[in-house]
């Protein structure tokens, strides 16, 4: 340890001197304090620790003295320990002395040392020392040359190697010394197992194979010299449990190498004794694996079948197989043993089998000891022994078998052929179970858990028993499993007993006990009973009979017992003749041949006997032919059976059941319906038809019916090419379900004849009109097809739409289906909207040129309705929350409809004759213009917009007085719409006679309204409108009007339900007067029964005086008005009754504005615009089909190309709409102050620093503008510019679609921010118009 310097003062931790022992300082010791209170802890605690386990031995006195004794030790020591500690920090001086007398000590001590030394060496040591003679030559030699060469040799010859030979040295050594070799295995004895030698590089190498190798060599050519055992391998080898590892430890393989070299010297055959030491060692260990690989198998799989006999180490190995008593396993009538040959023991193992095999020398020969498998032999054993007992088995049931038996496969199986002819999957296979020895039995056919099989097996093991008769029965089992396999893909059920109480009594007590029941799963009544017997020549055949049975469900009651299944009664039961079936027209079933090679497993038909049947199939004779050409026949044939009873029953005769041309099928064909049916429609379709067959349909699963019926060329010359033909045949198809009634199959027969009766009598009608010329409908409608089901007719500007026309049976009235007649169309039919109204109205009259009529009349306002957005809208109304449709199209019937415009404003379109449509406000109530209807508001300024779009063909001048002065309020649309006068071109008018009839009102002037007391309400069937909302009475001795008993079509009218339903879509129908008798269509559109009616028939003019002015009543007619006193007088307000009974037709004469008819019906162009009034807009707008378009159709303002598409009429009430949103809110807020205005359609409203005036654009009517004007107080804060830009953002950003109110009120309340505020957000709002 370093020493303390002598300047520092000692601290506590460092260095303390020790004193030596004896009072004189020999040296001074240091210990570190640290170290030193760490022992003396370390003390105390080691003597605490003893303390406390020796205190508890001795006595309480003993323990109180050695207590005492250990505090006064330790106190003392941690006295001692203190005073240092002490005395340590006060000792510096002290600690400098004592380190300046140690180093003083320690220089005197070396200075004696030194002299002691120095007269020793020279007293004692130097006295007798000499020195050597130098060599002088070795010093020369390593000067000089640098090495050492005079060192002694013998330290050469004991250190280094002497030089290696040469490579050639090396081989001309070996080669002598293989020669040497080569001699002495000449002259000596060699075994003859050990003749698999090699000699190489001086050493002899013997292989014995899958036993030893063994590696000698010659130390000399003496014949004396022994031989030298240079390597021994011992290649006996356990690959199943072995794991690759050696079998022989390296100690046993020196332990026989030291053996056999011991044994080689001084012995006159010495390669005898070496052979016969390893191959006795090698067979013991053969023995050995096998012993082991037995033992492994019997403790893990096969101790319960397999027992160790015996096991001798180096001699043999028995191993019992096959015992009797499981549980008591002592000795075994089969057993194999593994033993060293006794007559020669050089041989291999050889294998021993108690009892010997027969006829098997593989057995005798020896184990394969390239593999040692135990568990191999025992396989291979085993099934030998179960093949010789095969054959016993075989030998034993030689009667039994119809034919020969095999037994192949591994393990072996004996294959039986049970019956004649047998199918290898109907064999018995017989097999010996390789664990236990037993015989197995199955049938791979048949039910694994079949009771005959079972019992064979119990006989082949025990004593043979009555084998003959389980034989019997396992063929009968057999063919019953050919029978439930023939019919597995037909829909039957096989059943082999059925519930009948009193079977002994019924025709099946008769048959054998052998028999399955074949239920026909379609007709639950049905079964195919079939009946097996043996063959009267040969046993082994069993030959099958058939029956068709027919039974009844019967009751509880009427059984014989009690049983909680449902019960059947056999009502009857007839034998087949099998060959009269299978060789009947057209069919010929299969016989199976072992001849021929192909196999088609079909029926052949022919149609006589130039045609010979061939051979279907030549195996699998578990199918067969007569059985399921029986069942498919009896299934085919059955419902044919019931339908014809049925026809029978209902008096439609027919031909019975027939066999189509080549065997296809069957066939029922019909001679006359009924005459029940023969009404005036089906008497006209009865002369067309040619044919009526029913068919089934064997194609589906389902098997339904097909009728099909054949007609003569229709009536209609269609573009279809199907249609072109002669002859046309329709198909209709009724699904059979089972067990269903074959009555329903009639009933929907005679529903479907309806069904073209009824189209048929509707075309039949049409034809006469589309063939002729003068009608006109060839131009507008295109026959696509007629099918006697459905007629599609396509129409349409470009003829893109169609209608189709069929009968409905289950509603008992016509559907009309409209769709494209281009697949892939982008936009729909328009007449979608008008559907039900269309098929009500269709139903009502069924006229088809009528429908084509309003088809063609409403296809261009309805293209233009169409066009009309219906989704709805978030932003639509003040609540974000909740969706508003823009526009909602109400159908009231074929040609009047009702658009609201988001729930508040409404619109009524009637659809006229010639090209226009009559427009009104639909808030208007019928009955009094100056009412509203509930739930609708008044447009402000309609009229003055759809006059806007009034064209020459429709406007004509109307009266200052009637503009000024409202008409008389029991003045009615319908008398309005009445006075007009068919227009010229129209299709269903020509010059030399009117074909369609139009009604007419005569004409009343127009500053007196016609009376509404019209002569028609004296007639007691009148009844009210559905909407009229008041009862009418008819007044006595009141003369008919004769604009209600002229000759009026009834597609539609222009009135509506009641004003009170706003949203309520009636029925079509609703506005007909269907009460009033007398009231019919025309003419030409009256159903008619001759059939010989041609286009050339009697012109309607001559038919009816008066028919060229449209009108088969004189136009001047005078009205009679009714009393005063009638109920409903003009002090009530409303339409006049008898206007509302007038239909509208399509070939209504157009509808005009009130006024004095102008030439040829036409009215010149309006020369004013008509002042606003609260009633102007419930007087209907005549508009022609281009200018309703127009409004409708969605475009772009020139001046405004940012904006929204949109159509006009959406432009104009979204304005309007908006502007109603601006005054309602006006009101409302406090920081807007409305002000009183006298213009119509204007907002006034003043803010804080100027006077707003909102307007709709008096040139369009669909902008809705903003003027500013300041105040005089604030006129210089503000300049034109900025007015400009607030008025152009209203314009722009407010009031344009899709038309929000929340921004029409977030733009008020900017507006009535203080000044400076709303100049700031100008300066914002201006940015925007101008960024891009």
């Amino acid at each position: 340890m370093v020493p303390t310097p002598v300047e520092a003062a000692p601290i506590a931790g460092q260095l303390v001197p020790m004193a030596a022992s004896g009072g004189q300082q020999q040296g001074v010791g240091r210990i570190s304090l640290a170290v030193l209170i760490d022992y003396i802890v370390q003390r105390t605690y080691h003597e605490l620790t003893v303390l406390s386990e020796l205190l508890p031995r001795k006595t309480d006195m003993e323990r109180k003295i050695e207590i005492v004794q250990f505090v006064s030790r330790t106190r003392q020591l941690f006295i001692r320990l203190l005073a240092l500690v002490k005395w340590a920090n006060s000792a510096a001086k002290v600690y400098k002395c004592s380190d300046i007398m140690m180093f003083l000590d320690q220089q005197a001590l070396l200075f004696t040392d030194t002299a002691d030394m120095l007269a020793q060496i020279s007293r004692e040591k130097l006295v007798n020392a000499r020195l050597p003679n130098f060599s002088l030559p070795l010093a020369v030699d390593v000067l000089t040359t640098g090495t050492f060469p005079r060192l002694p040799a013998c330290i050469r010859d004991r250190i280094v190697p002497p030089d290696p030979i040469s490579e050639s040295e090396k081989r001309s050594t070996l080669r002598q010394l293989g020669n040497i070799i080569q001699y002495r295995l000449v002259t000596s004895s060699l075994p003859i197992q050990m003749r698999n030698l090699q000699i190489e590089n001086g050493r002899v190498t013997f292989h014995v194979n899958h036993e030893f190798e063994v590696s000698l060599t010659l130390m000399g050519d003496n014949a004396t010299v022994p031989w030298r055992l240079l390597d021994i391998d011992i290649l006996v080898q356990n690959k199943e449990t072995g794991e690759g590892k050696a079998l022989v430890h390296p100690l046993q393989v020196q332990y026989i190498h030291q053996l056999l070299q011991s044994r080689l010297i001084e012995n006159r055959h010495p390669l005898h004794d070496l052979y016969n030491c390893l191959h006795s060692f090698c067979q013991s260990l053969q023995l050995e694996v096998l012993n082991f690989q037995l033992d492994k198998l019997v403790k893990e799989r096969l101790g319960m079948c397999l027992r160790v006999m015996e096991y001798l180490p180096g001699r043999c190995l028995t191993i019992g197989y096959w015992r009797k008593d499981v549980k008591n396993y002592t000795t075994s009538d089969y057993t194999l043993s593994v033993q060293v040959d006794p007559t020669d023991s050089n041989k291999p193992l050889l294998v021993v089998h108690k009892p010997p095999i027969n006829g098997s020398k593989s057995t005798e020969q020896a184990i394969k000891s390239e593999h040692l498998s135990i568990e191999k032999l025992l396989i291979h054993t085993i099934h030998e022994r179960a093949k010789c007992k095969l054959q016993e088995i075989e030998a034993s049931l030689e009667k039994q078998t119809a034919g020969n038996c095999v037994i192949s496969g591994t393990p072996a199986v004996l294959f039986i052929p049970v019956m004649s002819p047998c199918i290898t999957s109907e064999q018995l296979h017989i097999s010996i179970d390789f664990l236990t020895g037993r015989v197995l039995c199955s049938m791979p056919f048949c039910d694994p858990a079949l009771q005959v099989v079972k019992e064979v097996e119990v006989l082949l093991n025990g004593d043979k028993g009555d084998m003959e008769k389980l034989f019997s029965e396992l063929r009968f089992q057999l063919m019953m499993n050919r029978i439930d396999r023939t019919v597995q893909h037909l829909f039957v059920e096989c059943k082999t007993k059925l519930p009948i109480p009193d079977i002994d009594a019924s025709p099946l007590a008769k048959l054998s006990k052998y028999k399955m029941y074949i239920n026909l799963t379609r007709y639950s009544q049905f079964y195919v009973v079939v009946e097996l017997n043996q063959s009267e020549t040969d046993s082994k055949v069993i030959a099958p009979t058939y029956y068709v049975m027919t039974v009844k469900s019967i009751s509880f009651d009427d059984a014989a017992t009690d049983l909680p299944t449902p019960n059947l009664k056999v009502t009857s039961l007839v034998q087949f003749d099998t060959f009269a079936i299978t060789h009947g027209p057209f069919t010929r079933a299969a016989e199976p041949s072992h001849d021929e090679t192909p196999n088609l497993h079909k029926r052949q038909f022919s149609g006589g006997s130039d045609f010979p049947a061939k051979k279907l199939r030549t195996e699998s004779w578990y199918y067969i032919p007569e059985l399921a050409h029986s069942v498919a026949m009896c299934e085919q044939k059955i419902p044919f059976w019931m339908l014809s009873e049925e026809l029978n029953r209902r008096n439609i005769l027919h031909q019975g059941i027939e066999v189509e041309c080549f065997g296809t099928g069957l066939v029922l064909k019909l001679l006359a319906l009924p005459s029940s049916l023969l009404e005036r429609g089906t008497k006209s379709l009865q002369k067309k038809l040619l044919s009526c067959a029913f068919r089934e349909n064997d194609g589906k699963p389902a098997r339904p019916w097909v009728v099909e019926f054949i007609f003569a060329r229709a009536p209609l010359a269609t573009l279809s090419s199907r249609e072109q033909s002669a002859r046309q045949h329709v198909y209709f198809q009724y699904d059979f379900i089972e067990n269903k009634r074959i009555g329903d199959i009639v009933e929907s027969f005679l529903d479907s004849w309806k069904q073209m009766a009824n189209l048929y009598d509707s075309v039949l009608d049409f034809a006469d009109y589309f063939d002729d010329s003068r009608d006109g409908l060839q131009n507008i409608v295109r026959l696509h097809s007629f099918n006697y089901k459905r007629l599609l007719l396509i129409y349409g500007a470009d003829f893109s739409n169609q209608v189709s026309i069929e009968w409905s049976v289950p509603e008992k009235q016509f559907k009309l289906l409209f769709s494209m007649s281009t697949h892939g169309s982008p936009i729909a039919n328009c007449h979608c909207i008008t559907d039900t109204q269309l098929q009500h109205e269709f139903n009502q009259h069924r006229s088809i040129p009528q429908l084509l009529q309003v088809l063609h009349e409403t296809y261009l306002p309805l293209m233009a309705v169409a066009k009309l957005p219906t989704n709805p809208l978030l932003a639509g109304s003040s609540n974000l929350a909740r969706a508003v449709q823009s526009f909602l199209i109400l159908p009231q019937s074929s040609t009047h409809l009702k658009i609201a415009f988001r729930g508040i404003y409404c619109l009524d379109v009637y659809c006229c004759s010639a090209g226009l449509v009559a427009v009104r406000d639909g808030a208007y109530s019928l009955f009094d213009k100056s009412k509203a209807m509930e739930g609708f508001t008044p447009t402000p300024g309609l009229k003055t917009f759809f006059n806007m779009y009034v064209d020459d063909s429709s406007v004509r001048h109307r009266s200052m007085t009637e503009d000024d002065n409202p008409p008389s309020p029991m003045e009615s649309v319908d008398s309005f719409l009445a006075q007009q006068q068919p227009s010229v071109g129209s299709p269903a008018q020509r010059a030399d006679g009117l074909r369609f009839h139009h009604p007419m009102t005569p004409p009343s002037n127009p500053l007196t309204p016609a009376s509404p007391h019209t002569s028609v309400l004296h007639q007691q069937s009148y009844s009210a409108s559905p909407g009229s909302g008041f009862p009418l009475s008819s007044p006595p001795a009141v003369t008919p009007s004769p604009s209600l008993q002229m000759r009026t079509p009834s597609p539609g009218t222009l009135l509506t339900s009641s004003p009170s339903a706003a949203f309520h879509v009636p029925s079509p129908g609703q506005g007909y007067a269907a009460p009033i008798s007398h009231i019919h269509s025309p003419a030409f559109m009256q159903p008619t029964t001759d059939t010989s009616a041609s286009p050339g028939r009697k012109s309607r003019s001559q038919q009816h005086p008066g028919a060229e002015s449209g009108s088969p009543y004189p136009s001047n007619l005078p009205m009679q008005s009714p009393g005063p006193r009638w109920p409903a007088s003009p002090s009530m307000p409303g339409p006049s009754p008898a206007s509302r009974l007038i239909p509208m037709s399509p070939g209504h004469p157009m509808l005009q504005s009130p006024g004095d008819p102008g030439r040829n019906g036409m009215v010149g162009p309006g020369s004013r615009v008509l002042p606003q009034r609260s009633w102007a807009a419930a007087v209907p707008t005549l508009l022609s089909h281009q200018a309703f378009n127009v409004l409708l159709t969605p475009t772009v303002m020139q001046d405004y190309p940012a904006m929204l598409s949109c159509s006009p009429l959406e432009r104009f009430l979204g304005c309007v709409f908006l502007r109603r949103q601006i005054q309602r809110f006006v009101q409302s807020e406090e920081t807007l102050v409305a002000l009183p205005t006298t213009e119509p359609g204007v907002v006034l409203m003043r803010v804080e620093s100027m006077t707003c005036r909102v307007a709709l654009q008096p040139s369009t009517q669909q902008i809705l503008q903003l003027s500013l004007t300041p105040l005089p107080d604030f006129h210089e804060q503000w300049s034109a510019e900025e007015l400009q830009v607030l008025e152009t953002v209203f314009e722009r950003k407010v009031v344009c679609p899709p038309y929000k109110p929340n921004a029409v009120h977030a733009f008020c309340r900017l507006l009535a921010v203080p000044v400076r505020v709303l100049k700031d957000c100008v300066q914002l709002l201006h940015l925007e118009l101008v960024t891009p």
